[in-house]
C-alpha cells in the first residue's frame, strides 16, 4: 500500500469516527425533540404549565409545538445526511481503496444528498411553520458548492476505479515466465 493510500485510510477512519459522534448527537437531538413535543402537549392540559410556558417564552404551546416539529425534521434531515457519510466511509474503509465503482456511486450520491436534503428540509420546516403560525429561522444552508465538489470528485473516483481494473485485466501488466 502506497503512503499516500495509507494517508486517505487514516483520514477516512478519522471522518468514520467524527460522522459517527455527529450521528449520535443527531439521534439525542432527536429523542429531545420527541420529548418535547409530547411534553409540551401534555402540558396544553395543565391551564397553569400553559400558562407558564407561554409567558416565559412569548409564543403560544401550539407555535412552541410546531417550533419543536420542525426542530425534529431538521434533526432528521442531518441524522440521515451523517449517517450516509458515515455508511461511506466504512464501506471505505472496508474495500481499503476509494476507488471503486460502488464507492464513486456512493460517493455521487453523498454529493446529491449534500444539494438535495437541506432544500426539501428547509422547504418541509417553512410549511410546518405556516401550519402552526411560528416563525423561526428555518434556513438550512445548502451545501451546494459542498455538494458539487463531491460529485466532481466522485468522477475522480470512477476513473481511479477503471484504471484500477484495467491494471488487473491488462495482460502487459502479468508477469510471463522467464525460459
Amino acid at each position: 500500500m502506497s503512503g499516500n493510500l495509507k494517508t486517505v485510510q487514516k483520514i477516512c477512519h478519522v471522518l468514520e469516527v467524527i460522522y459517527r459522534v455527529l450521528t449520535i448527537i443527531c439521534l439525542v437531538g432527536l429523542i429531545c425533540c420527541v420529548v418535547g413535543i409530547v411534553a409540551l402537549s401534555i402540558c396544553s392540559f395543565f391551564p397553569n404549565a400553559k400558562a407558564l410556558i407561554e409567558d416565559k417564552s412569548g409564543r403560544n404551546l401550539f407555535q412552541l409545538i410546531g417550533l419543536t416539529l420542525a426542530g425534529f425534521v431538521i434533526s432528521l434531515a442531518h441524522f440521515i445526511v451523517l449517517k450516509a457519510h458515515r455508511d461511506y466511509f466504512s464501506m471505505e474503509q472496508k474495500v481499503g481503496t476509494p476507488f471503486t465503482s460502488e464507492g464513486a456511486r456512493a460517493f455521487r450520491t453523498l454529493g446529491i444528498m449534500n444539494i438535495v436534503v437541506p432544500v426539501a428540509t428547509s422547504v418541509i420546516a417553512v410549511i410546518i411553520g405556516a401550519i402552526f403560525r411560528c416563525r423561526g429561522d428555518f434556513r438550512l444552508e445548502a451545501e451546494i458548492g459542498l455538494g458539487i465538489a463531491m460529485i466532481l470528485l466522485s468522477f475522480v473516483l470512477a476513473y481511479g476505479a477503471e484504471l484500477e481494473e484495467g491494471k488487473k485485466d491488462d495482460p502487459a501488466e502479468q508477469k510471463l515466465p522467464q525460459a
